[in-house]
């Protein structure tokens, strides 16, 4: 069953949207189990929050197939110029609840396939309206030049979470567990990465005096002349 879903992932990604994975990844998780969806569509490198970073392999490994599967959709994604890096979040359901989820996805010779992925329960997106996916890609390659290195120093104190979002582009992407903190102390950068023309970057900080895992994902989107905070994505900072 696993070995059969990993070649349907694979010959559904030729010509695909990231929105169009995120579809086909849902279908599979609804039809074929949940766990074997996420196995067929992880790339050999993906990471799961169980509670902290673990390769999702390991994770995926022990998981057993729930009575009924998560059911989700894109509603919104951000993808590079070049279309090797983009990012998917959605409304999902189960089991009368609802919430959100988000996915990095890295588009390769193998097709999309997910790197990262982390959901909230309830949040603006569990109400999205069906069929509508607000599909936005960065800006090709300008300038980029030494500004792609996005080097960041981090002081030893919790930071306003208006500053850390300063100069976020208007439709900013924010998700958090309940109510979003005013402030956060963010540890060095765990994980980071960039799409080959570099038009879009991602970055995981640990969140410091909160719940084991707890961690912020960060987006940026090249916008011809800089980087514009796309994504601000906060897990485990639930009081």
């Amino acid at each position: 069953m696993i070995a059969a879903l990993a070649l349907l992932a694979a010959a559904a990604a030729a010509g695909q949207t990231v929105a169009d994975a995120e579809r086909a990844f849902a279908e599979q998780a609804r039809t074929g189990g949940q766990w074997n969806a996420f196995r067929a569509f992880a790339a050999p490198d993906a990471v799961l929050y169980s509670p902290s970073a673990t390769p999702a392999r390991t994770v995926l490994s022990r998981s057993t197939e729930p009575p009924t599967p998560l059911l989700w959709r894109p509603a919104h994604t951000i993808t590079s110029c070049d279309g090797s890096l983009a990012y998917s979040t959605g409304p999902w359901t189960k089991d009368g609840k609802s919430g959100s989820f988000g996915t990095l996805w890295r588009h390769d010779t193998a097709g999309w396939k997910w790197i990262y992925d982390g959901g909230h329960d309830g949040g603006v997106l569990a109400s999205a309206p069906i069929g509508v996916v607000a599909e936005d890609h960065a800006a090709c390659p300008g300038p980029i030049g030494s500004v792609g290195e996005q080097a960041e120093v981090l002081p030893d104190v919790a930071v306003p979470v208006a500053t850390l979002k300063g100069g976020g582009l208007a439709g900013l992407i924010m998700a958090s567990d309940g109510p979003m903190p005013a402030s956060l102390h963010l540890g060095h950068a765990t994980e980071e990465g960039a799409s080959t023309d570099r038009t879009l970057r991602w970055r995981i900080n640990p969140v410091r005096d909160a719940a084991t895992g707890a961690h912020l994902l960060r987006i940026w989107s090249w916008d011809g002349r800089r980087y514009r905070l796309a994504v601000f994505d906060v897990t485990g900072t639930r009081s």
